[in-house]
């Protein structure tokens, strides 16, 4: 056997070695995240054993998930979440995601607006509807600023996107969908937070050319889960891997910084809170 062919064998071991180290904390975040009360999610193509595969990942303020599948369908879905999860996805349009009611989605509203952008270009003599929806879009964003600003709480959101709910309601199918961020604290009305996720795995997968097997899909999944964790809790991705290795070889539990679920499961099980005006927004606005 040559030099290189030794030099890849040690590779595939060391991968091995890892994901096999790896394993108890990749249930861990999957278990955690899917107890989580907001999810970010996302899919992108990931070339696998079975050639056309796709790369999921469910993000939470907790941990970061990935899987590896076969499909983009509901299965899918429900093998990410589990199958009794309570919490609120914040997803695009894709028909996959019409497994959860609409009272557990937001609608990403940077892909509604790609979209009307792509429609005003197109059919730029008739798309006049699509001229306004992007103009109320305007004024969503800028309420939401403020928002975050402080200048308005979870009530006087709601308050203030209510000329703009009124002047878009005709125009689109799954209304309810768009809306959650503005009457659930802490959620976002766009899933930057999947694709940003997404970014690092699809320059690996453009230099790696996928996966080949499914010991390979499962070391992707396992690395990811734990880089994008490790990075989310400022933790040192190799200071992680290394215990992890050290504590398999010896035969000890492997390391752990994962949020207990107990408590995350409780909050995604709970009714939401009812509103109020808040104190703090209304010194802003007397000042």
């Amino acid at each position: 056997m040559n030099r290189s062919l030794r030099n890849t064998a040690s590779i595939v071991r060391g991968c091995e070695r890892v994901s096999a180290a790896l394993e108890t904390v990749d249930a861990a975040i999957q278990q955690a995240v899917q107890t989580q009360p907001h999810l970010n999610v996302d899919e992108t193509p990931w070339p696998s054993e079975a050639r056309k595969g796709w790369l999921w990942v469910a993000v939470s303020a907790a941990a970061v998930c990935f899987r590896i599948c076969t499909g983009r369908g509901q299965d899918e879905l429900r093998a990410l979440l589990g199958s009794s999860y309570r919490g609120i996805v914040t997803s695009d349009h894709l028909s996959a995601y019409k497994l959860l009611p609409t009272g557990q989605r937001q609608l990403c509203w940077s892909h509604l607006i790609r979209n009307l952008l792509g429609l005003q270009e197109s059919y730029a003599d008739t798309s006049g509807w699509a001229d306004q929806m992007l103009k109320q879009s305007e004024a969503l964003f800028f309420i939401w600023h403020w928002y975050k600003e402080g200048w308005y709480d979870q009530v006087a959101l709601q308050q203030a996107l209510l000329p703009v709910r009124l002047a878009m309601q005709e125009l689109l199918a799954q209304w309810d969908a768009l809306w959650t961020f503005s009457r659930v604290e802490g959620l976002e009305p766009t899933n930057n937070a999947a694709e940003r996720a997404l970014r690092p795995a699809v320059l690996w997968r453009k230099g790696s050319f996928g996966s080949r097997s499914a010991e390979g899909c499962r070391f992707v999944e396992r690395l990811l889960r734990v880089w994008a964790t490790c990075q989310q809790q400022e933790r040192a991705l190799f200071a992680f891997l290394t215990a992890a290795v050290a504590a398999a070889w010896a035969g000890e539990a492997a390391p752990r910084r994962i949020p207990a679920p107990g408590q995350a499961a409780r909050d995604a099980q709970a009714p939401p809170a009812v509103l109020r005006p808040s104190a703090h927004t209304a010194v802003k606005w007397a000042a």
